[in-house]
């Protein structure tokens, strides 16, 4: 077995699995459609075309032991918008694994990427020149872009190869129901203080003492070593360590943090998925925020800029569009609330 099938393997088995939870979740009823009425697309706002370009290049290393033509064009290049991550990269990944066998060796397959004018929805087009996709990928795509809020179709052209279609809404008002639905509780909820989030969940595992564990039977010195010598949390301090060195470089992207990391892109890429659920692209975004998080009260008088700057950010509104994605406030508002807490007089009795 090579290495282009044991990553088709990879591809199917993650699919597999997301399908067998998809099953767990399931309500009973007469109506096909209600299989997924217990899911719910958790959209937030991410720069689109930057994240459908960097799932579908994951797999471009199969593409190329195929050697497959694989081209992928985005219009615009860049463009916020409202998506499920977690959805979009299945759909994509389910497709494009389909398409690798149909085509076979030496095929091609084309996606191409557009918005609309209003820029409310975007369009994607994959086209191959292999044999008839079966209808397994198709159906799961067709449920999950449904729970987009989406639509797909389908068609196979005799001798000449498949084309699917997909549109998906992309503003935050098509989705605003659903979401509204499952926050009801909070909203009637009364407002609650002004709280600073101090820590952004990276999935870093933890310490666990080992079985059959009695105090002073080991150092603690020995206990967090053995933790630290775990082969993941070794990957993500090199990961935290390689971002941190490029902090202020707005142009170390995953291409450069992968050579870094002595690692082809999709290996990365899949390697942070599997660790902390992440991209490429939102692991290294959530270390720059959280870098600018300690920026802010280590030095309360520096201006927003000053902070976007410093964590890589060549465009302030872009980096205050990024800091609300991740914190859940606008970067001035953290900012300065942070220098209010640091100017009010200490409630501790001094001694």
């Amino acid at each position: 077995m090579n290495l282009v099938d044991i990553l088709l393997i990879v591809i199917i088995l993650l699919l597999l699995v997301y399908c067998a939870k998809l099953k767990l979740r399931q309500q009973p009823s007469n109506n096909d459609t209600s299989d997924y009425a217990g899911l719910k697309a958790e959209v937030s706002n991410n720069d689109i075309m930057h994240y459908i370009r960097e799932t579908a290049e994951s797999v471009r290393p199969v593409m190329d032991c195929k050697q497959i033509d694989f081209s992928i064009k985005c219009s615009p290049e860049s463009m916020m918008g409202w998506i499920d991550t977690d959805q979009l990269d299945k759909i994509i990944l389910l497709l494009l694994s389909d398409m690798i066998k149909s085509v076979g060796k030496e095929g091609m397959i084309t996606m191409e990427v557009n918005t609309n004018k209003n820029y409310d929805s975007i369009t994607l087009r994959l086209n191959d020149n292999g044999t008839k996709m079966l209808n397994t990928g198709i159906t799961i795509a067709h449920k999950l872009v449904t729970l987009h809020h989406g639509d797909i179709s389908r068609t196979y052209y005799e001798g000449q190869g498949n084309a699917v279609l997909i549109r998906l809404p992309i503003t935050k008002d098509a989705f605003l129901t659903e979401q509204d639905e499952q926050k009801g509780e909070i909203a009637q909820q009364p407002s609650l203080p002004f709280h600073i989030p101090t820590n952004i969940e990276l999935n870093v595992p933890t310490i666990e003492l080992p079985p059959g564990f009695e105090t002073g039977s080991q150092p603690l010195g020995a206990l967090v070593q053995q933790a630290y010598n775990s082969p993941d949390q070794k990957f993500l301090l090199q990961a935290m360590k390689c971002i941190n060195e490029h902090m202020a470089d707005s142009d170390y992207d995953r291409e450069a943090f992968a050579a870094d990391m002595g690692a082809s892109v999709s290996t990365l890429y899949n390697k942070l998925r599997a660790i902390t659920g992440k991209n490429v692209t939102t692991f290294i975004r959530d270390q720059r925020i959280k870098t600018a998080c300690r920026l802010a009260k280590e030095n309360p008088d520096l201006r927003v800029s000053d902070i976007a700057y410093r964590v890589g950010f060549r465009d302030p509104k872009y980096f205050a569009t990024s800091f609300k994605r991740v914190m859940g406030v606008q970067p001035k508002e953290y900012f300065d609330r942070i220098r209010t807490l640091q100017d009010e007089p200490s409630t501790i009795p001094q001694t």
